[in-house]
């Protein structure tokens, strides 16, 4: 049934090791996690029941981070053109421990 498995150890992994090479790829492995949530457990079980949670907490912090760094870059782009490649795999870092935060 799950052709593309993902679990938080394995973005951890990703994130530390430097991975990751856009915002847009970090964000796929996490709505992975929860496609596969929805595809392996029953409608209406806990554990679908917690993955809609979770889903919905990684929603509201993934959209004030973008937003936030939407603005962060603007102001850069103001004072000075920056190269945002080298530190993007920290933000995301940042977004990834403010999830599993909400987790624990």
């Amino acid at each position: 049934i799950i052709k593309n498995q993902m679990d938080l150890f394995t973005i951890n992994s990703k994130l530390e090791n430097n991975q990751y090479t856009s915002t847009k790829e970090f964000e796929n492995d996490i709505r992975l996690i929860f496609r596969n949530c929805y595809t392996y457990n029953d409608m209406g079980s806990e554990i679908y029941c917690l993955g809609e949670e979770l889903e919905s907490a990684f929603n509201r912090i993934w959209t004030e981070k973008i937003i936030f760094h939407i603005k962060q870059k603007e102001k850069l782009k103001r004072a000075r053109d920056t190269n945002d490649a080298d530190s993007s795999s920290g933000k995301l870092y940042i977004i990834f421990l403010t999830f599993m935060h909400y987790l624990y």
